[in-house]
């Protein structure tokens, strides 16, 4: 969420930014609430006040008609507080909605565009696997050793739905344990949140009111994470840390649940684009400084390249254009890997930072050194996510029989170098 105050000052701003980000958000609409709003305040107020000087009137006076008069008075001014009290509510209401809509105005580096499509890609690494033999796409290869069952997945869970099996589960548990313990060395401190999470949590994280249709819901008024961001995000909602303690930086693991209502078409068979998935995620907290941010951001970049890196996979970084954004990221490095059955690069990584976007919806602060409260800034990135991961690695570590190589990183996790 953006500070009022910012909105009003610089409303050219925010309105280009929410173009560039392809939002439409009525920013005139949102300064007459905000307009009407602090007008009908202040004449609460200023009613407040009479009403606390005639109270003093009336303990003083001694004639009883000059009294009755005040009292009549102030049953009039009774009535238009309850009038003007009505209002604000519907003000209060119509200007919290608007807020939550207006989109975090992007970095200045951010490209132009609509779609992934428009993303820019500022840096490679590896070349794209090439084979002396017919290679074959990860599904063929993963049933032909038994590895995943995406039609009996179909008929328990339905559409998306996926059984992993043998050697391929403990190929994803290998990877989630190595992640850990690769960021875990980095100074992450490791967390298993709660899945399912309140209002707040998903409003808090920016997935609410944008993204509310992509969610599962309970019986309970309670929401299935749909990243481990979002739990470990509020972990600290409502609180006042202490600016020694920044940065904060953690490393969760949890499942994660989409209904990708948006997909439609996209990626329809395998196991690139799922209802459900584990992931291990990074977060940040730190100092409510912009180069702090930046800083961090490079650095969340720079962990999952060398996750990457370890595995031997062949990728790109991008730079997300701003249709690709998301209402609160100010900028998104997206790490691709290289897919050769597609012969394109996908994506697996997502690492972006937001400024006090998150904070001052979860009203998360930290003291300064001279005693002054800031909201704090908040970062994230992937640390690995499977099934999703299993696809580059599958397709390029395939050998020419049908089998399929183990990368060096993972080995010391299992019993095995490769599937036969």
């Amino acid at each position: 969420m953006l500070d009022i105050k910012f909105i009003r000052e610089n409303p050219q701003i925010v309105k280009e930014g929410c173009q560039k980000k392809q939002v439409k958000v009525d920013i005139d609409r949102l300064l007459e609430v905000d307009k009407k709003r602090r007008e009908t305040l202040q004449a609460l107020e200023e009613m407040s006040a009479q009403k606390n000087k005639a109270s003093k009137q009336i303990v003083q006076l001694k004639d009883e008609n000059e009294k009755r008069k005040i009292i009549l008075k102030m049953r009039e001014l009774d009535t238009n507080s309850d009038r003007l009290n009505r209002t604000l509510k519907k003000l209060d209401e119509e200007f919290n909605n608007l807020m939550l809509e207006v989109p975090m105005p992007p970095a200045a580096d951010v490209p132009e565009g609509k779609t992934e499509e428009d993303n820019v890609p500022v840096k490679f690494w590896g070349k794209p696997t090439k084979f002396d033999f017919p290679a074959k796409d990860y599904i063929t290869l993963m049933e032909s050793l038994d590895l995943v069952d995406l039609k009996r997945g179909a008929k328990i869970g339905g559409f998306r739905q996926y059984v992993i099996k043998n050697e391929a589960v403990l190929i994803e548990q290998a990877l989630l344990r190595w992640s850990l313990d690769c960021l875990i060395k980095k100074g992450f401190i490791p967390f298993r949140p709660t899945i399912m999470v309140k209002d707040f949590a998903m409003t808090g994280a920016g997935m609410f009111p944008r993204a509310r249709k992509e969610a599962y819901t309970t019986d309970d008024d309670l929401f299935l994470s749909g990243t481990t961001e979002i739990p470990l995000m509020a972990y600290h909602a409502d609180e006042i840390l202490e600016e020694g303690e920044l940065p904060k930086k953690y490393v969760g693991i949890s499942e994660a649940f989409r209904r990708e209502v948006g997909s439609y078409g996209k990626d329809v068979k395998g196991i690139l684009r799922v209802h459900e998935f584990w992931q291990t995620e990074q977060i940040i907290i730190c100092k409510n400084d912009e180069k702090e941010s930046i800083k961090w951001h490079e650095e969340l970049l720079k962990n999952s390249e060398e996750l990457i890196q370890m595995l031997g996979l062949p990728y790109r970084v991008v730079n997300c254009c701003g249709g690709d954004l998301t209402n609160g990221q100010v900028k998104r490095y997206d790490i691709e890997a290289w897919v050769p059955s597609q012969n394109k690069y996908r994506e697996t990584h997502s690492d972006s930072y937001l400024f006090d976007f998150q904070t001052r919806r979860l009203n998360i602060r930290y003291r300064t050194k001279d005693g002054k409260l800031k909201f704090a800034h908040s970062l994230n990135n992937t640390g690995i996510a499977v099934p999703r991961i299993l696809i580059p690695l599958i397709e390029n570590y395939q050998q020419k029989d049908g089998s399929i190589n183990v990368p060096e990183a993972l080995q010391k996790y299992l019993k095995f170098e490769v599937i036969k």
